[in-house]
C-alpha cells in the first residue's frame, strides 16, 4: 500500500542522511548514503535520473518520481496511477496538467487572487506535490509538502542549489504556482474524509483545527504527551512541546490493551502521518496496533505495533539522544538514569526506578555486564558507558 507517509519517508531519506548532491559526471549514481556527497558538481547527473532513464537532466521532478516509486514498492504501474497517469514525472508541468483532469490540481493563493485562476481557497496537505513558477505561467520547479501551518508550507525538494534539501515558503508566496494531491491509498487522510480526525485531534489539543499537520500541531501533540507523563508518572519534565532527551527518557511505551490519554495522542499522531487507527478514542486496539506497525515499517523500524520511545521519537522526526556516562561515582541522577533502570528491570533486575544511580543500580549494571562479558573484568565496572549502553538498549 502506498501512503502519504511512505512518499514523505522516501523523500526524506535523501535529506536526513546529509543531503543528496548533484554529480559532476556519470559516477557515484547510487542511493547509498556513502555516495551522497561524492563527485559533487552541477552537471545534472543523479541517481534520480538513472531511475527515470533520463540523465543528465534537471532532476527536481525526478526526485518526486523516485519518492512515489519507492512508496509503491518499486511498482511502476502503481507509481503511474499515483501520479495521474504520468510516469516518469520529469517535467514540472506534467503532473499539474494531468491532475487538472481529475480535479487533483489546485492553484495557489497567488495564482487565484493575482492571476485570476479558478477554484476555491485551497490549503496544501502533507504529501501534496508543490509546483513553482518564476513568471506565473511556466512551471519551473517542484517538490513535496512535508508540513503546513497557518502561514507557511514546508517542502522537500531536489535540484535546489544542486542538492536535495528542505525549504519553506509563505502560503501566499508568488513563486508557488499550485499543488497536486497524489492518487495514493490513504491520500487525504491528513486533510479530508467524511470525518476529519486530524481536525478532531487538533481541537482536542487546543490548537488551530485546520486539518493540516504542521509544526504547531506537532508541538501541541508533544505538549499533551509531556503533560500526561508528568501527571501520570509524577516525573519532573518540562511541558514545552520540544522533544529533548528528558522527554525521550521519560516516554513510556503505548501498546495494545492501553486505554489512556497517551494512546489517544498516539492515534492522533498516526492520523496526522497518514495512517488510520480507526478511531480517536484512546483505546489502543488491533487497528491501532496495525497502523503503528505500518508506520514503523515506513520508518525503517521493527514493526512490533508497540509505540516505544524510539517509535515516538522517529514519528516526530527525531532520533535517540546521545547517552552520557552514568555512574554512582559521578552521582548521576535524572531521566536518563530512570530510563536505564527501566531497561535493567526489563532484563530481570528488580530495582526501584527513582532516577538515582545508587548502590542497587550499580550492582545491577555490574551483574548485567558480567552476563555479557563474563571473562572481561575491565568491562565489569558498574558504570554505564558506550559499550554498556549499546548492549542493554
Amino acid at each position: 500500500m502506498a501512503t502519504v507517509q511512505g512518499v514523505i519517508t522516501a523523500a526524506a531519506y535523501f535529506i536526513d542522511n546529509g543531503g543528496y548532491f548533484e554529480k559532476a559526471s556519470n559516477k557515484n549514481l547510487s542511493r547509498s548514503v556513502s555516495d551522497f556527497a561524492k563527485n559533487k558538481g552541477s552537471a545534472n547527473y543523479t541517481y534520480f535520473g538513472v531511475i527515470c532513464g533520463l540523465t543528465p537532466a534537471p532532476w527536481c521532478a525526478e526526485y518526486v518520481t523516485n519518492a512515489v516509486l519507492e512508496a509503491c514498492g518499486g511498482d511502476k504501474a502503481k507509481a503511474k496511477a499515483a501520479m495521474w497517469g504520468v510516469y516518469p514525472y520529469t517535467a514540472c508541468n506534467q503532473l499539474f496538467d494531468a491532475g487538472l483532469a481529475h480535479g487533483a490540481s489546485h492553484y495557489s493563493h497567488y495564482q487565484r487572487t493575482k492571476m485570476g485562476k479558478p477554484g476555491a481557497a485551497y490549503k496544501p496537505r502533507v504529501g501534496d506535490v508543490i509546483v513553482f513558477s518564476d513568471n506565473g505561467t511556466s512551471r519551473d520547479h517542484t517538490g513535496l509538502v512535508y508540513a503546513v501551518d497557518a502561514n507557511y508550507v514546508y517542502t522537500y525538494e531536489g535540484n535546489t542549489s544542486n542538492m536535495a534539501r528542505t525549504r519553506s515558503y509563505a502560503l501566499t508566496d508568488a513563486y508557488i504556482y499550485g499543488y497536486v494531491t497524489l492518487n495514493l491509498d490513504g491520500a487525504g487522510t491528513s486533510g479530508g474524509g467524511a470525518v476529519n480526525y486530524v481536525e478532531q485531534f487538533q481541537s482536542w489539543l487546543g490548537t488551530d483545527a485546520d486539518g493540516q499537520y504542521g509544526p504547531n500541531t506537532k508541538k501541541a501533540a508533544i505538549r499533551k504527551h509531556q503533560q500526561y507523563l508528568k501527571d501520570t508518572f509524577k516525573v519532573k519534565i518540562s511541558v514545552d512541546g520540544g522533544w529533548g532527551p528528558e522527554t525521550y527518557y521519560y516516554t513510556r511505551k503505548v501498546q495494545k490493551g492501553d486505554n489512556n490519554t497517551d494512546a489517544k495522542v498516539w492515534q492522533g499522531v498516526l492520523y496526522c502521518l497518514g495512517y488510520d487507527p480507526v478511531g480517536l478514542d484512546g483505546n489502543f486496539g488491533e487497528n491501532t496496533r496495525k497502523a503503528t506497525a505500518k508506520l514503523q515499517e515506513a520508518l525503517g523500524l521493527n514493526p512490533t505495533g508497540i509505540a516505544d520511545p524510539y517509535t515516538w521519537a522517529k514519528a516526530f522526526g527525531y532520533s535517540r539522544p546521545a547517552h552520557k556516562l552514568l555512574s554512582r561515582k559521578l552521582k548521576s541522577k535524572g531521566a536518563e538514569v530512570a530510563y536505564l533502570q527501566e531497561l535493567l528491570n526489563k532484563r530481570g533486575f528488580a530495582i526501584e526506578v527513582d532516577g538515582v544511580y545508587g548502590k542497587d543500580t550499580e550492582a545491577a549494571v555490574k551483574q548485567f555486564q558480567m552476563s555479557v562479558w563474563p571473562t572481561t573484568e575491565s568491562e565489569q565496572d558498574g558504570e554505564c558507558g558506550p559499550k554498556t549502553w549499546a548492549a542493554i538498549e
